[in-house]
C-alpha cells in the first residue's frame, strides 16, 4: 500500500502512474498549438481534424446533432468551423479524444456506462446552464461538465482496495463520497480530475470548476464556471437519466446563494433538465455508444 500522508505528492504520482493511458493524443496538442498561433485558419485546423477519419465523422455527427441544432446539415469539417467556430470545433474534439482516452482506463469498481450516462447528461445541463447565464463559448463548460468526474477514473483505477468500500458505503452519494476520499488519500477525485485536465490544456477557470464541484461554498467564491459546474452535477443527480448512483436519483441541498448567483429559479433548472434530457440520447450514442443501455 502507498504511503498516503502527503496528498500533494501523491496526487502527483498518481498522475504519473497513469500518464501513458490519460494523456492527450498528439492530434488534440497539434490542435491546441494551431489555436493560439496567431493567423491560424479554419482550413488549418480543418486539415489536421480530417487526418483522423473517426474523429472527422464524429465531430461532423455531433455538428449534426441536437447539440446544436443547426438548420441545415453540415457535410465538411471546414464547413463546421465556418458555422461553430474554430474554438467550439476544439471543444468537440477534445470531448471526443478525452472520452475515448479515459473509457481505456480499467476500472473493475465503477459501472463505466452508469459513469458516461452522468458525465454527457451533466454536460448538456452545462451547456444549457451557461447559454442562460450569457456565458462566452458556452461549449466549454459541455466539455467541463463532461469530464467533471474523470478523476473518478484514475482513483479507483489506482487505488482499488483502499476505496472500495467507501464506494459501496456511499451508494453514489457524490459529495460524501468526495469527503471519504479525501480522508483516505489526502485529495478527492475532483482534486484528481482538475490537475489531470490541466495537463490537457483546460484552462485555469474550468480546471478549477472540476476541482471545486462538490464543495459549493468554494465554487461561488471562485467564480461563473465552478458555480455553474456544481449546479450541473447537483441537477444531474437528480434524474433517472443522469445520476451518478446505479441506485437512483438522490436530491441534495442546493444553497440559496448559488440560485442567486447565477440568476436562476428552481423552475429554471427544471428546464434545463428537460432541454437536456431531450438531447441525450443522441448525444450519447455520438459520444459513448457503449453506454447507451
Amino acid at each position: 500500500m502507498d504511503n498516503l500522508s502527503d496528498g500533494r505528492c501523491n496526487l502527483d504520482d498518481v498522475l504519473k502512474d497513469v500518464s501513458g493511458l490519460a494523456s492527450p493524443p498528439e492530434i488534440i496538442i497539434r490542435l491546441r498549438f494551431a489555436l493560439d498561433t496567431p493567423g491560424s485558419s479554419a482550413n488549418s485546423l480543418a486539415t489536421i481534424v480530417s487526418q483522423d477519419p473517426n474523429l472527422s465523422a464524429q465531430i461532423l455527427r455531433l455538428a449534426n446533432s441536437a447539440l446544436y441544432g443547426l438548420p441545415h446539415r453540415v457535410d465538411t469539417v471546414s464547413r463546421a468551423i465556418s458555422i461553430i467556430g474554430t474554438r467550439a470545433l476544439y471543444n468537440l474534439a477534445l470531448a471526443i479524444t478525452a472520452t475515448h482516452s479515459f473509457s481505456r482506463l480499467p476500472c473493475e469498481l465503477v459501472n463505466m456506462a452508469v459513469f458516461w450516462r452522468h458525465s454527457v447528461f451533466t454536460a448538456l445541463i452545462a451547456q444549457d446552464l451557461a447559454q442562460r447565464c450569457n456565458v462566452l463559448h458556452p461549449e466549454r463548460l459541455f466539455v467541463a461538465g463532461l469530464l467533471h468526474d474523470v478523476g473518478s477514473l484514475i482513483l479507483y483505477h489506482r487505488y482499488p482496495d483502499q476505496l472500495r468500500d467507501a464506494l459501496l458505503a456511499t451508494r453514489g452519494q457524490e459529495p460524501l463520497l468526495a469527503s471519504l476520499e479525501r480522508e483516505i488519500l489526502g485529495f478527492d477525485h475532483a482534486d484528481a480530475g482538475g490537475e489531470l485536465l490541466g495537463r490537457w490544456g483546460l484552462p485555469p477557470s474550468l480546471q478549477t470548476a472540476i476541482r471545486l464541484h462538490h464543495r459549493p461554498e468554494m465554487a461561488l467564491q471562485a467564480g461563473l464556471e465552478a458555480t455553474l459546474v456544481y449546479l450541473a452535477d447537483s441537477l444531474s443527480n437528480r434524474t433517472d437519466q443522469g445520476c451518478f448512483s446505479e441506485f437512483g436519483p438522490r436530491e441534495s441541498t442546493i444553497p440559496s446563494e448559488v440560485w442567486d448567483r447565477l440568476g436562476l429559479s428552481s423552475q429554471g433548472a427544471e428546464s434545463c433538465c428537460d432541454s437536456a434530457n431531450r438531447r441525450f440520447t443522441e448525444t450519447l450514442s455520438v459520444l459513448i455508444p457503449q453506454a447507451r443501455q
